[in-house]
């Protein structure tokens, strides 16, 4: 996790819901992956029987496992790697993925901070303005499937309202 800057406080830390649904949103994308694995699956063969180099259909394999299987596993992996820590200035997001390590994203909370829930267990979606030197920027930060959602929404309003 990161580390607290001096003073602060964490006044929340969970996990998404693990077991989430598999996103098959994209049927499409989906059968298109499916058919580009086999279409690379049939080049390398054809390639290795005619002593050519095969090894150049690996890309175009590795795209076809993208477009078939990530996006509708990407739930249940978030679910597995993802922790969430909400602080009395920040709200954190940290994805611990196996090979790539930590991935952080952090964005603090300030009563100018849109806050949106839904479903149950509920997603919360935290939403702010950042000006910059090229414009306006919208930072988003998900709190992805939590089961005690009520709890973390009136700790999000109690941090914004402190941050008054």
């Amino acid at each position: 996790m990161t580390d607290l800057q001096p003073g602060e406080r964490i006044l929340w830390e969970g996990r998404p819901e693990p077991g989430g649904l598999l996103d098959v949103s994209r049927p499409g994308e989906m059968i298109f992956g499916l058919a580009f694995i086999a279409f690379s699956l049939f080049w390398m063969t054809k390639a290795m029987e005619q002593g050519a180099f095969w090894l150049f259909g690996l890309p175009f394999l590795f795209v076809g496992l993208k477009l078939a299987f990530w996006r509708a596993y990407q739930p249940r992996l978030r679910a597995k790697f993802a922790r969430y820590t909400l602080t009395d200035r920040r709200a954190i997001a940290a994805m611990h993925w196996p090979l790539s390590g930590v991935r952080e994203q952090v964005l603090t909370l300030t009563p100018a901070t849109i806050v949106d829930s839904d479903g149950e267990p509920a997603t919360i979606t935290l939403r702010q303005q950042m000006t910059g030197p090229r414009g306006a920027v919208t930072e988003s930060l998900i709190f992805d499937r939590i089961d005690e959602s009520a709890q973390v929404l009136a700790l999000i309003r109690q941090v914004q309202r402190g941050a008054a």
